[in-house]
């Protein structure tokens, strides 16, 4: 299992803006209750606002704070100052680059190495490169996770090898920034997300994702700024989050063991409910994760609702909620997909602080000037 933080697009351009103010308490209040279980913080790109040198010097000071390890990517606002100089001065040497922690391998890649507003693009040393890493992380059975800043299908003339690579290479997940709203997608064989802006604001207030992986499984759950403890499922899968149906904790059958994690000061007791049922004790497994085990053949087929429950020692209270599907012969009722990728996005889910309005300004891929930007067109 590993977990990790993602705050959405900073667009960074004063350090008197509320912008950096969240980002600089979204950091420390990570740092502060969540100590464990978090293997690195993602910045999604559109860091620096345009791109500019006093820009970058307030994402790095923002960044020195942190206690884990924060890995950037560069998206079009990035490049606003005409290149990636800056970005690899102050957040990252190499725009693009692959990590492996244990059997999961990361992939962080330059979506603006091709850069043609409105068109993302990789470019053929970059597109070789990532066919090569693929094809060693297959080679050593590992579970792949790619991060760019817009969805792949966005990408221009390397859309459909994208596509076609991440198939092959059986990629788990693709995380990114861009759309300033937060969205799942499900092809059947990726999962796709989205995090909401941290500096441009559309959505409810600021805050960050947590997203994990856990046996092939991925969860993933939207934190508002100063709400905790925070719960997330992460196994089994929730029915909407299916992409591997021969796996017992995705399709459900037979005893499973039902795990979460939960962060936040003095965590007294963690519960979980079956179908809205009595509430049991799960067990803890270490600083951040608690289990239970559960016979679902003594439960009838079909769907049910799992809920995780949380309470600190100071009365606060927080859940997750799945919806599983469970077949003890492994039927499952394959649900329409669509071959483009952001058509497949799921949709309202609250639980998750998905509201389904998509009230950014990027929906699709579309441009979204900077602050200075709009100034300058309104003078």
């Amino acid at each position: 299992m590993i977990s990790w933080i993602h705050f959405g697009d900073l667009h960074i351009s004063r350090w008197d803006e509320q912008n950096y103010r969240d980002f600089v308490y979204l950091i420390d209040d990570a740092n502060r209750h969540m100590a464990a279980g978090i293997a690195f913080a993602l910045l999604p790109g559109d860091n620096a606002d345009d791109g500019e040198k006093d820009q970058y010097e307030l994402v790095r000071s923002a960044v020195s704070r942190s206690r884990f390890a924060i890995h950037a990517i560069p998206g079009d606002h990035d490049v606003a100052g005409g290149g990636l100089d800056l970005f690899r001065h102050y957040l990252c040497d190499s725009p693009y680059r692959s990590l492996t922690i244990g059997a999961y391998h990361f992939v962080f890649l330059n979506s603006v190495a091709k850069w043609h507003p409105p068109v993302f693009g990789l470019g053929s040393e970059q597109m070789a490169w990532l066919q090569d890493d693929l094809k060693g992380a297959v080679r050593n059975g590992q579970q792949i996770v790619v991060f760019l800043h817009a969805y792949p299908s966005e990408h221009g003339s390397d859309a459909d090898l994208l596509r076609e690579l991440f198939l092959q290479s059986g990629v788990l997940l693709v995380e990114m920034g861009h759309t300033h709203y937060n969205e799942l997608a499900n092809d059947g064989r990726t999962i796709y997300s989205t995090t909401r802006s941290t500096g441009q604001l559309e959505e409810g207030p600021p805050g960050f994702s947590v997203t994990t992986v856990d046996s092939g499984v991925v969860s993933w759950k939207f934190k508002p700024i100063a709400k905790w403890p925070l719960v997330l499922i992460t196994s089994p899968s929730d029915h909407r989050l299916i992409i591997d149906p021969s796996s017992v904790t995705q399709v459900v059958r037979g005893p499973i063991q039902v795990r979460a994690r939960v962060w936040g000061e003095a965590i007294d007791n963690v519960t979980m409910s079956l179908d809205n049922g009595k509430a049991e004790l799960m067990a803890k497994l270490d600083d951040c994760t608690w289990a239970r085990e559960w016979a679902s053949p003594e439960s009838r087929d079909g769907s049910h609702v799992i809920t995780v429950t949380a309470q600190s020692r100071r009365g606060q209270i927080a859940t997750d909620t799945i919806n599983l599907y469970s077949n003890q012969q492994g039927r499952y009722p394959v649900p329409t997909r669509h071959i483009v990728d952001y058509e497949n996005a799921l949709g309202e889910w609250p639980e998750k602080h998905i509201l389904g309005t998509q009230l950014g300004p990027n929906e699709n891929g579309r441009h979204w000037p900077s602050r200075r930007q709009q100034e300058h067109a309104a003078q």
